[in-house]
């Protein structure tokens, strides 16, 4: 018995002095993949989103004859221009004209001049920061405009500083109302 444990000592010991055979691992090759991102983006427009009203309250034939200063608009007004085209090489400009000041008997507030003093709040467009509109003149006046490259996104101008001013001939009693034309060009020309 006492052999049997003595040998089985002597394997066990035995087992423990062979050499093992140690495999070193293997590095691993440098290897390159490749993946894709993508992103599809989906041109916009060009828009007039809202354009500005005006009212310029009740003056007497009294005050108008005798103050000759520019009536200031009651409203806060703004005109919101989009672009969401991208940079192009067209840009835009926003233009706009006033028909006749005249009362339902058609008496004209004649060579009355509308001036819309213009902030922009939101934007980067060029803001004709006073720009005069002749009642019934023909030809509509440069408000805004914005290369290809500015005006991207949403540009809003504040006119809450809007003047009327009245001729003081002539001025009959009765209330006067003209429309401002507004037109958005999808064209740019530089001062």
């Amino acid at each position: 018995m006492k052999k049997r444990m003595l040998v089985l000592g002597v394997l066990g010991l035995g087992s423990l002095a062979l050499p093992v055979a140690v495999f070193a691992e293997e590095a691993n090759p440098t290897v390159e993949l490749s993946s894709q991102a993508s992103l599809t983006i989906q041109a916009g427009n060009l828009s007039l989103d809202t354009v500005s009203s005006f009212n310029f309250g009740a003056k007497s034939i009294a005050e108008v004859s005798q103050s000759g200063e520019p009536v200031k608009t009651q409203d806060t007004q703004t005109t919101s221009v989009s672009d969401f085209r991208g940079p192009n090489t067209v840009g835009w400009q926003l233009t706009a004209k006033l028909s006749k000041l005249e009362t339902t008997d058609q008496k004209q507030l004649a060579n009355a001049k509308m001036t819309l003093i213009g902030t922009e709040t939101e934007g980067d467009s060029t803001l004709n920061a006073s720009a005069n509109l002749v009642a019934g003149a023909t030809d509509p006046t440069v408000i805004a405009t914005a290369n290809g490259t500015t005006g991207l996104a949403i540009n809003t101008i504040d006119f809450s500083q809007t003047t009327l001013t009245i001729p003081k001939q002539n001025v009959s009693g009765g209330e006067y109302k003209g429309t401002i034309t507004w037109i958005l060009t999808n064209s740019y020309q530089a001062d």
